[in-house]
């Protein structure tokens, strides 16, 4: 072996060694951490499960003790209790209620087996309140040993006034809706509140793992052997235990610190600085809503799926609402591809803004424009082109306007890049003013409207969408302006038309219909028909009737939103133009910004122009 050779591998060796010893130390440090976290040994107690709203020693529910620490690691030191038996729950509804007189929100999440891709009925169903205290309720054991879901589980789920908080949670409750039956109201979707309060997880993710690192600094175990385990297995491992709560526990906690709620220290009788009268109020038009992964603000998770394209449509044939079907057909969510945030979004391909510029025939700077633009006043003989680089043309003509100085936003260059993060790969048109807004101002405000169209990437334009979702409900709200599809607000169901529509059908297609109800159906159509003969064609005719009639008081809600405003005058709606504008600044934050866009852009040509007595006509 050669000398040279020689050194190459002693040198190899000690890099490599040192390498090894770097990732063996972060490994150690990473376990030790969650070991201090989430793997004490606590005593592990078997007997009935509570009694007189307290865990009773010797019980048979599985359930952990610890020492008052700090909050986030009490939520995951708190009771775990395993309920199997309806007695089982039935003793510790009462501490658990107890605990919902104080904060009614719980974290949920289920678990359930898949073969072959398949996924079985919800195997268990976690809760946990906002202490920690976690009850993990083994669904099919329970319903086995008393037939049917205790009462008493049945209201705790369908209260709206009680908050279930989780990732994907809207799911689960479809499935829990598809296997038992069960109707869950009040689900809250934490990712939603991470994209309305907190703007820096954006980029990050929002499954659950990844909302518990970047919000709690906790790293959220989610190994494929345990995930993908025997959840209907006779009895539960501990570290299976121990997974389902923490998915729960975590869930209550990330929804309180989402919300700037999470300074407490639970053993000791604080409470969170926040009245639940103002949590409410941060989850507003949130609740019972699902996270859609298109189009809208979505993101995949590791554990839930959304409604697949075909259970859409089917649902829109058949009239259901999205709230009443499941939207799990036999998948297992957990194996669904997940999409990033804003796919379905497309890019543009070219940019956006090319900075030519447009001169008067004395020299003075008039505006950028687009490539296409300057050339078409070279090519029609009315311009000249003075410079090749940058894109320089001056008009033969005098223009209808001038800049009223030389540092006008439409002087300025522009660059081609996501005005929030940068980025500048890829990049679309954001209307900062939406257009179901924009397209009812007056005339004299449409003018130099692409000061309000800025470039955002996908992902940015997603989260910014879910924004102004949330500013859209605040004017519905605020001008009793109802958001819909136009469709669903201009035409409304008329009750007699769609009872004679029924009757109908049922006359066609039952035979066995009883007399007396026959006759109640015949006597409903001669009625509205007005005649003492019912037909085969009129049968048909009514079977097939349009039960929905034009809505006389139909307004958009973007055209009432206006309307209100316009009635101050100019000013007024100038108000909303800029409440959307700072809306977009305080909800994104944008870091390039192109020089001198402003909240308040061309308000005082405007005011100058026309004064604050101008006539709004819409």
């Amino acid at each position: 072996m050669s000398k040279h050779t020689a050194l190459t591998l002693a040198a190899a060796t000690v890099v490599g060694t040192a390498v090894g010893c770097l990732v063996l130390w972060n490994v150690v440090k990473h376990q030790k951490r969650w070991l201090s976290l989430f793997r004490k040994k606590r005593s592990v107690i078997k007997g009935p499960a509570v009694e007189n709203g307290n865990v009773a020693k010797g019980s048979e529910a599985l359930f952990y003790a610890s020492p008052a620490i700090s909050f986030v690691e009490k939520i995951f030191e708190s009771e775990v209790v395993l309920v199997s038996q309806p007695e089982e729950w039935e003793r510790v509804k009462p501490l658990l209620e107890k605990e919902l007189q104080e904060y009614p929100v719980l974290g949920m999440d289920c678990e359930w087996v898949s073969v072959e891709g398949k996924a079985k009925p919800v195997s268990i169903l976690q809760l946990a309140s906002y202490s920690g205290l976690c009850v993990l309720v083994r669904l099919p054991t329970v319903i086995k040993n008393a037939q049917i879901v205790p009462k008493t589980l049945l209201d705790l789920l369908v209260d709206d006034n009680i908050l279930k908080v989780g990732v994907g949670c809207w799911e689960d409750a479809c499935k829990l809706l598809q296997d038992y039956g069960l109707t869950v109201k009040g689900n809250v979707d934490l990712r939603y509140l991470a994209m309305r309060h907190r703007m820096d997880i954006g980029h990050s993710g929002l499954s659950l793992r990844s909302l518990s690192e970047n919000i709690l600094s906790i790293p959220l175990e989610k190994s494929l052997w345990l995930r993908c385990s025997n959840w209907e297995a006779e009895e539960l491992t501990q570290d299976q235990i121990s997974y389902a709560a923490k998915d729960a526990q975590i869930s209550v906690t990330l929804f309180f610190h989402l919300l700037g709620c999470s300074s407490i220290h639970v053993s000791g009788g604080e409470m969170f600085p926040c009245s639940w009268e103002k949590i409410m109020g941060m989850c507003q038009d949130l609740v019972d809503v699902p996270f859609k992964g298109r189009g809208n603000c979505g993101m995949g998770d590791d554990n839930n799926g959304q409604v697949d394209s075909q259970q859409k449509q089917k649902q829109r044939k058949l009239g259901l609402s999205s709230q009443l079907v499941p939207s799990q057909q036999g998948k297992d969510p957990r194996k669904q591809k997940r999409k990033p945030l804003g796919a379905g979004y497309s890019a543009r391909k070219t940019p956006f803004y090319d900075n030519c510029f447009l001169h008067a025939p004395d020299g003075q700077p008039l505006c950028t424009c687009d490539r296409k633009k300057a050339q078409w006043y070279v090519d029609k003989g009315i311009g000249e082109l003075v410079s090749s680089d940058p894109f320089i043309v001056k008009l033969s003509f005098e223009p209808s306007g001038r800049p009223e100085s030389q540092v006008d936003y439409y002087l300025t260059v522009k660059e081609n890049l996501c005005v929030v993060c940068g980025k500048q790969e890829s990049y679309i048109r954001k209307n900062i003013v939406p257009h179901e807004y924009r397209r009812h101002f007056p005339i004299q405000m449409k003018d130099h409207n692409s000061h309000d169209i800025l470039l955002l990437c996908t992902s940015c334009h997603a989260i910014s969408n879910c924004f102004d979702n949330h500013l859209k409900q605040n004017l519905a709200e605020e001008f009793s302006a109802p958001i819909g599809c136009e469709e669903g607000v201009r035409l409304l169901e008329d009750p007699l038309r769609r009872q004679v529509r029924s009757g109908a059908r049922a006359l066609l297609s039952v035979e066995s219909l009883p007399h007396q109800r026959k006759e109640e159906l015949l006597e409903v159509i001669r009625t509205f028909y007005g005649t003492t003969t019912v037909t085969t064609e009129i049968l048909q005719e009514a079977a097939t009737m349009e039960t929905r009639i034009f809505n006389e008081s139909y307004i958009p809600h973007g055209l009432k939103v206006v309307q209100c405003y316009a009635k101050g005058g100019l000013r007024s709606l100038m108000q909303l133009e800029k409440r959307w504008r700072q809306h977009f600044l305080d909800s994104m934050q944008p870091s390039y910004l192109p020089q001198r866009w402003s909240v308040d852009h061309n308000h005082s040509k405007l005011l100058r122009e026309y004064g604050d007595d101008l006539e709004i006509r819409l």
